[in-house]
């Protein structure tokens, strides 16, 4: 019997709870008990494992999220707490996890897979690409340089929360791949345990344009913003003045945003830096539900014709006809295979994070040039960010 026979996946059960969580801390290097409540907050029904000769050699859990594209949400496992004891690093233990799990992802009906990667080469194996970013920029709060008092900017209470999740879920119609975040997601990111949370909703005339949330900073730390929302250009110069009013006293910031970001684009000089960087990796479960599921630009109405590899889900494998019409877009098998793409270049398609053209250059794409320019109209968009990791 080979060692990836001898391998057993599945649910985790409760005896096990404790060792996994301890096994994923060693491999994490987190903090010991700091992964259990983690855990325990996704739902340890949610929790997978690899057993060797009846004991759990990995484990990992996923999160039932959904990211936006187009406008619309998209149902995804967000997998996180991936870890493999160390005697068992290097046997394929991990890669048989990954690959089993992707397939009971599938069978649940999933269209799509995300993470944050330990490794990016490993992930790539398996099928995911690159597809969003999250940057934590380092602003010096005495060079943001706005002082912009135009809108009201006041303290939020517990019964305005559900105001300020209108107003994010307004952003993320906006923002390719922003989370569509589980009920204890945004619990952490509005009462976290470990700090105090600050949040201020901006009005102008009494109706609501963004938000910000910021946590408690004690003396040498940087000011964190953990989120922000600005539906207008008003309401971002007056959160860059509400946390620029902190520079007496604070000397940094640390604020989540995009490679293009509109925030800082508000800042009459450059003088921020990337302080911290790791992109969102996504992989591409069902390709006919997924190209149906997320939105496409309005006004544009186009047909590809993709050949899609994928060596791991044979149910991807094969030509397939996209029509986009009226921002949704319709699935077919078949057509003529104009667009040849591998399964990791689709999902970097998909959330617009690569271009076609910058795809072809990097091997993960090819078709004539009328072909290359129809798919960059269907996944025409904003670069696509996220604030959040998990």
């Amino acid at each position: 019997m080979s060692q990836r026979e001898a391998l057993e996946f599945g649910p985790i059960r409760n005896d096990e709870i404790a060792p996994v969580s301890e096994l994923i801390e060693q491999a994490l290097t987190f903090t010991p008990g700091t992964i259990a409540p983690w855990l325990e907050a996704i739902g340890h029904e949610h929790m997978r494992v690899v057993r060797r000769a009846g004991r759990p050699v990995a484990g990992m859990s996923v999160i039932q999220l959904g990211h936006y594209f187009g406008g619309r949400s998209v149902p995804a496992g967000g997998i996180t707490a991936v870890g493999v004891a160390p005697d068992q690093r290097g046997s394929g233990v991990g890669l048989f996890m990954l690959q089993q799990s992707l397939l009971d992802l599938q069978r649940a009906g999933l269209p799509l897979a995300t993470l944050y990667p330990a490794t990016t080469t490993f992930y790539r194996r398996v099928g995911f690409e690159r597809a969003a970013y999250r940057i934590i920029y380092e602003v010096p709060l005495g060079a943001i340089g706005v002082r912009d008092y135009t809108l009201d900017a006041n303290r939020a209470t517990p019964a305005e929360y559900p105001l300020i999740k209108q107003l994010y879920a307004q952003q993320a119609a906006q923002s390719p791949a922003f989370m569509d975040r589980p009920d204890f997601y945004w619990d952490n990111v509005l009462e976290p345990k470990e700090k105090r949370s600050y949040h201020f909703i901006v009005h102008r005339n009494g109706m609501p344009e963004g938000y910000v949330i910021f946590r408690h900073a004690t003396s040498g730390e940087p000011l964190q913003v953990r989120d922000w929302v600005a539906l207008t250009a008003d309401a971002g110069r007056r959160i860059l003045t509400l946390l620029g009013d902190h520079r007496s006293i604070i000397e940094l910031m640390h604020l989540p945003g995009n490679a293009n970001d509109r925030l800082l684009f508000l800042m009459p000089e450059q003088k921020y830096k990337a302080h911290w960087s790791l992109d969102l990796m996504l992989r591409i479960l069902d390709v006919t539900h997924a190209l149906e599921a997320r939105g496409y630009p309005p006004g544009v109405h186009t047909e590809l014709h993709l050949a899609v590899q994928d060596d791991l889900l044979a149910n991807n494998q094969g030509n397939f006809v996209l029509r986009v019409a009226d921002g949704r877009g319709h699935v077919q098998p078949g057509g003529n295979g104009t667009l040849p793409i591998h399964i990791r270049g689709l999902a970097a398609l998909y959330a617009g994070y690569l271009t076609p053209s910058a795809l072809q250059a990097a091997g993960l794409l090819a078709g004539p040039p009328e072909a290359i320019a129809a798919a960059s109209m269907a996944f025409a968009g904003p670069l696509p960010w996220l604030p959040d990791m998990f």
